[in-house]
């Protein structure tokens, strides 16, 4: 059985679940929340497997980047981050802007869906090329690199969340292709447009994150 490490920076009750879930199965777990203690990397590679989740993305990248084995992965937290990535993927076609004129240049007729390249949680509906304009001032305000360029594509309709696992029916074999295991996905038209690849696992998907989390597990060491 493995040694595994659970890694969050916040307290929610579904760690725990799955903690229990994973010792039952005969497993050695330990639980860090790296909000309250600090958090050694050379520690980290003592373990078959650490589980990144309830984490801020960008923090798991910087500490799945300096481990061994994480689900998920360095490369497919990168995937997941990376919205132009999600929308190629899916042949989705996008135009990219970085600045007033381009979004002048690109905006025909509304509504589009309005994000960043890089996933930050400001994705959004915009109906016409002032809103854009305004939304992209904003968004440089910010003084963030991430949200130096938008992409627009064109898509309508109710924006929904999903968690999923690579066992599901619909966005399994997307999952896989990202070279993800987890993720809570926001959709739109069926479409993924942004993936969170460290979410908070609901309690009702603890059992199938389990399952995954070990037969992952169980390649690494087979």
């Amino acid at each position: 059985m493995a040694k595994l490490l659970i890694l969050s920076d916040s307290s929610r009750y579904s760690i725990s679940k799955l903690t229990d879930e994973l010792v039952s199965m005969g497993h050695q777990v330990k639980y860090m929340n790296i909000s309250n203690e600090p958090l050694a990397l050379s520690a980290v590679n003592e373990y078959d497997l650490t589980v990144l989740t309830s984490m801020n993305p960008y923090t798991a990248l910087s500490i799945a980047l300096t481990i061994g084995k994480s689900i998920n992965s360095a490369a497919g937290i990168i995937n997941a981050l990376s919205v132009t990535k999600l929308l190629k993927e899916q042949g989705l076609d996008f135009l990219m802007v970085a600045g007033d004129s381009a979004v002048k240049s690109a905006f025909t007729n509304g509504p589009y869906y309005f994000n960043t390249a890089w996933s930050l949680g400001l994705g959004g509906f915009v109906d016409t090329v002032e809103g854009a304009r305004s939304i992209l001032e904003y968004r440089h305000y910010l003084k963030n690199p991430l949200a130096s360029a938008s992409i627009l594509v064109k898509l309508t309709g109710e924006e929904s969340r999903v968690f999923a696992t690579i066992k599901h029916s619909k966005y399994g074999e997307l999952l896989r292709r990202l070279n993800l295991h987890f993720a809570e996905l926001t959709v739109i038209d069926g479409k993924v447009t942004e993936a969170n690849p460290t979410p908070e696992i609901p309690v009702e998907s603890v059992k199938e994150v389990a399952q995954v989390v070990a037969e992952y597990a169980a390649g690494i060491n087979s």
